[in-house]
């Protein structure tokens, strides 16, 4: 865990194949959540897109997640992940009313979504969870 000093972001960085990523991710998940005092909703959201976002991505040997955290914001960085599904899935378009896609389950489950960055690998998605405060 890397600190900047005060009221600096926080980071933890893994790397595992697709498959462990997702309980390794949990339990990382749980561990900063405890510290940021989530709510159970909120720790059970974030890991539910986690998943859904490796579950889509289909391909990569390895993948990267990060943690970053402040005292308001939780973001998650997964990467690098096949272009292709992942833009495609993840494209603003129409939808038909009641359609289930990547997207429209990110929106429900995370504050934002965003591709941070592509480049010969495969693109890292940004999910960013705000933290409630009492």
């Amino acid at each position: 865990m890397l600190a900047a000093g005060e009221g600096a972001a926080e980071r933890v960085e893994l790397e595992s194949p697709p498959g462990p990523a997702s309980s390794i991710a949990r339990l990382v998940l749980g561990g900063i959540a405890d510290c940021l005092r989530l709510g159970v909703d909120e720790l059970d959201d974030l890991q539910l897109a986690v998943e859904r976002l490796l579950a889509e991505a289909r391909g990569p040997e390895r993948v990267r997640l990060a943690f970053e955290w402040t005292d308001q914001t939780l973001r998650t960085y997964v990467g690098p992940l096949p272009e292709q599904p992942i833009a495609a899935a993840l494209e603003a378009s129409e939808r038909a009313r009641g359609e289930l896609d990547l997207r429209r389950v990110l929106e429900t489950l995370v504050d934002s979504v965003a591709i941070e960055q592509v480049s010969g690998d495969g693109l890292v998605v940004r999910l960013e969870k705000h933290v409630p405060r009492p």
